[in-house]
């Protein structure tokens, strides 16, 4: 597992004469998918107050509430030209993600055992560790800890194997340990929910589905974008999609087509003012 870091690099100059606005990232975008790749670790649900947002900052200052960060986004003008717009965001959205998509919950994995009972094996999905049962214990408000034992079936326990068939009491009733915890990671581990403790047996409720952003329609937040060099600038293309025109390569392309450059055009003008200032 890997704890999650992206940091701002401004990336280099394509060698392009056009390239997409995503050639000034400062940041890698994620999907829930490549994140989980990434990091080993699920992103947040997704939150519905926010937009989606697909990058993240963990260099901004995030210990007080109300700091921000800020950075450039290309962005439109009102006559539809391509600039370079200042934004500010609070530094705690700056951090993190907003992805769309469910939460990917471990799967709870009962690991076979070779324990027996008077000579027969012992099903693994009742026994546990001590820790985790003692865990449960205090979490539903139980008592009176003990391994289950039968006189006339004892259990052979090889061994490599520290779990043991642990049961305690809830409200008077013994409970088995083991059956409780696969009953509350049936949907992963760490799947939300909660016990419902008013039936003979205590028994795990998930919580209903939250949002995954599917359905948002609202625009994501903007990438950051490192600044313009002297030879690019903005241009809108087709569908009014913004990108990135290299204005050296663009001159290379005109003079190699036969196109008047900028050059020639003062060319152009230095002759005719040399000319109108001939005597008739």
């Amino acid at each position: 597992m890997i704890n999650p870091v992206s940091q701002p690099v401004v990336p280099m100059q394509p060698s392009a004469e056009f390239y997409s606005i995503q050639d000034l990232a400062l940041f890698k975008s994620y999907s829930r998918e490549s994140y989980r790749a990434a990091f080993g670790v699920e992103a947040a649900a997704y939150d519905p107050a926010r937009r989606r947002k697909s990058w993240f900052d963990s260099t901004v200052d995030v210990s007080g509430s109300d700091n921000v960060a800020v950075y450039r986004i290309a962005a439109q003008d009102q006559s539809g030209n391509g600039i370079l717009r200042q934004i500010v965001m609070p530094a705690q959205e700056a951090a993190a993600v907003n992805l769309p998509g469910a939460i990917q919950y471990p799967p709870y994995i009962v690991t076979p055992t070779r324990a027996t009972r008077g000579g027969s094996s012992l099903n693994a999905i009742y026994l546990s560790l001590e820790g985790d049962a003692r865990a449960l214990m205090k979490e539903l408000g139980g008592d009176n800890l003990q391994q289950e034992e039968l006189a006339s079936f004892p259990a052979s326990y090889p061994s490599e194997e520290p779990r043991r068939s642990w049961y305690f009491l809830v409200q008077g009733r013994p409970v088995n340990v083991g059956s409780l915890l696969l009953g509350r990671n049936a949907q992963g581990v760490g799947a939300p929910g909660h016990w419902d403790v008013s039936a003979a047996e205590p028994a795990w409720v998930p919580d209903p589905p939250g949002p995954t952003g599917a359905d948002d329609t609202r625009p994501p937040r903007e990438m950051p974008v490192r600044d313009l060099l002297p030879n690019e600038k903005l241009y809108t293309g087709l569908m009014g999609i913004p990108g990135v025109v290299r204005t050296d390569l663009q001159k290379t392309a005109d003079e190699i087509s036969g196109k008047f450059t900028p050059d020639d055009r003062a060319t152009l003008r230095l002759i005719y003012q040399a000319i109108t200032k001939l005597p008739s």
